[in-house]
C-alpha cells in the first residue's frame, strides 16, 4: 500500500498531465475545433489534439462541436456521414544535453585529471490525435438506416459533464 504522501504525488503528476490536454476551444497552435459549411445542413467538423491529448477527447470534442453547430442551426439530431483520422506524430526536438565526467589521479605532489564529455541529442516522438467528421442536421430523426443518431441536447449535456465542462 502507498503511503499518504506518495498517492499525494501521483495524483497531482494525474491532475497536471490531465490539465494539459487540449481544451475545448477555436484552433490555435495548440489545437483545437475547426468546422466548414459544405451544404445546408451539412458540415465538416475537426479537432486536433496536443501531444497530451488521447484520441477519445479528440472525437468526444469534435462531437460536441457539430451538435452546438446544430443547436446553434436549430437542428435537433445529427448524423456522421463519415470520420476521418488526421493524427499525426511528429518529432520534437528538445536541444542536447553534455555530461562531462572526470577523475582525479594524484602522483606524490601532483595530479592529472581526465575527463569524457558525452552529449545526447534529445528528441522525442509526439502523438498529436485528430479527427475530421461530416455531420448531417436533421429536425427529428433522419429518415434512412444509421448507424448512429445523435439527439443534439444529449451530447452537449454527456460531453459536457464528461470534462467538467460549465453548461
Amino acid at each position: 500500500m502507498k503511503s499518504p504522501k506518495e498517492w499525494l504525488v501521483g495524483m497531482l503528476i494525474v491532475m497536471l498531465l490531465g490539465g494539459c490536454a487540449t481544451a475545448y476551444q477555436p484552433i490555435s497552435q495548440d489545437g483545437g475545433f475547426y468546422n466548414r459549411k459544405v451544404a445546408e445542413n451539412i458540415y465538416i467538423i475537426g479537432f486536433n489534439g496536443n501531444g497530451f491529448t488521447n484520441n477519445q477527447r479528440a472525437n468526444d470534442f469534435a462531437r460536441l462541436r457539430a451538435a452546438e453547430i446544430g443547436e446553434k442551426l436549430g437542428y435537433t439530431h445529427f448524423i456522421v456521414e463519415g470520420t476521418l483520422d488526421t493524427s499525426r506524430t511528429e518529432i520534437v526536438d528538445a536541444g542536447s544535453t553534455t555530461t562531462t565526467t572526470g577523475r582525479v589521479r594524484e602522483h606524490g605532489s601532483s595530479a592529472t585529471y581526465r575527463e569524457t564529455s558525452t552529449t545526447r541529442n534529445n528528441t522525442y516522438t509526439v502523438y498529436r490525435p485528430g479527427v475530421e467528421i461530416r455531420a448531417v442536421y436533421s429536425e427529428g430523426v433522419p429518415k434512412g438506416r444509421h448507424l448512429d443518431v445523435f439527439v443534439i441536447d444529449e451530447v452537449i449535456r454527456e460531453v459536457k459533464a464528461k470534462y467538467d465542462m460549465l453548461p
